[in-house]
C-alpha cells in the first residue's frame, strides 16, 4: 500500500522510462481515471493510501503505445472536455488554430465536414452563440460520438449531425452556408507508414488517410461541396506541414481568392483559408 501520491510519481517514473512526453501529466491523468477523482480531489487527496497496483494495467497499456485520451476517455479542446474514443481521432491543439480562424469569420450559419468528435464545430457555437452549424461525418460511429459532445455541452439548439460524404454531391436539403470548416484526413501514403503507433494503429485509419498524395478529400470538397457557400462565404481548411502552398494553388483553382496561409503556435503552416466570389 501506497499514498496516491507515490503512486503517482512512480507512475510518472515508468511513462518517462519509456519515452512518454509529459510523463507527470499523464501520470496525473491515468492516476485520477483510476480512482475516479476530479482534478481537485487528486490534489486533496493525495496522502491517501491506495493499492499499489491500481495503475498497472493502465500504465501497461500506455506504455504500450494506446493513446492517454483512449484509455480515460476524453480530451480537452479549446477549453472544453470531449469524449474520445478509437472511433475518432483525439483532438489536437494544433486544430485550435482553425478554430480561431473561423471565430473572425462573418455570417452565422456554417459547415463542419469531415467533424470527427465534433471539436471544431462545437468549439465554435461555444464560442459564438449566434452560430449555427451542421457536423458532417461519414461514420455513424464518429456523429454519435460528436452527437454525445454536442449534448454535454448543452448545443442542441445551435447544431446538427449529419451523414454524408465529402466525395460525393451534397444534398440540396442541407442549404446554403456562410462559412465551411474542415479538417479531412490528409495524411498520404508514406507518411501513413512512418506514424507513431500511438496514431498508426490505435486511431482511425479513415480519418488519417488522405490518399496517396494527402489530398484527395481537399480535392473532393473543392470540387462538390464550394457550390454549398453563399456568395462571398469563406473556406478554411486545417493541412498537413508541407501542404499549405499546395492547398492554397488549388484553392485559387478553383476561383477562390483572397486565400491566406496561417501558422500555428509552431510556426507551422496550418490553416489555409479563401473566399468565395
Amino acid at each position: 500500500m501506497v499514498t496516491l501520491y507515490a503512486l503517482y510519481l512512480n507512475c510518472a517514473d515508468t511513462l518517462s522510462e519509456h519515452g512518454i512526453e509529459n510523463a507527470r501529466f499523464e501520470a496525473r491523468e491515468l492516476t485520477r481515471f483510476a480512482f475516479g477523482y476530479s482534478l481537485e480531489e487528486f490534489l486533496r487527496e493525495k496522502q491517501r493510501i491506495v493499492e499499489e497496483t491500481a495503475l498497472d494495467n493502465l500504465v501497461c497499456r500506455r506504455v504500450q503505445g494506446e493513446p492517454l485520451a483512449h484509455i480515460i476517455g476524453e480530451w480537452d479542446f479549446y477549453g472544453l472536455t470531449l469524449t474520445v474514443t478509437p472511433d475518432v481521432l483525439v483532438p489536437r491543439s494544433d486544430t485550435e488554430v482553425l478554430v480561431d480562424t473561423a471565430l473572425k469569420l462573418p455570417g452565422t450559419r456554417f459547415l463542419d465536414l469531415c467533424t470527427g468528435s465534433g471539436c471544431v464545430g462545437i468549439a465554435l457555437a461555444h464560442e459564438r452563440s449566434e452560430l449555427f452549424g451542421v457536423l458532417l461525418d461519414n461514420s455513424e460511429a464518429a456523429l454519435e460520438i460528436a452527437w454525445k459532445n454536442v449534448k454535454q455541452h448543452r448545443l442542441e439548439s445551435q447544431l446538427s449531425a449529419v451523414l454524408g460524404d465529402v466525395c460525393h454531391a451534397p444534398e440540396k436539403e442541407l442549404g446554403k452556408f456562410d462559412f465551411i470548416v474542415s479538417n479531412p484526413p490528409y495524411i498520404t501514403l508514406q507518411e501513413m507508414q512512418e506514424l507513431d503507433v500511438s496514431v498508426g494503429f490505435f486511431e482511425p485509419t479513415a480519418a488519417l488517410y488522405g490518399g496517396v498524395d494527402g489530398f484527395t478529400f481537399y480535392d473532393a470538397i473543392l470540387n462538390r461541396w464550394l457550390e454549398t457557400l453563399n456568395p462571398g462565404g469563406a473556406i478554411a481548411f486545417e493541412c498537413g506541414y508541407r501542404q499549405a502552398r499546395d492547398l492554397a494553388e488549388r484553392m485559387q483553382g478553383v476561383g477562390l481568392s483572397n486565400i491566406e496561409i496561417i501558422a500555428d503556435t509552431a510556426g507551422i503552416e496550418r490553416v489555409v483559408l479563401g473566399f468565395r466570389n
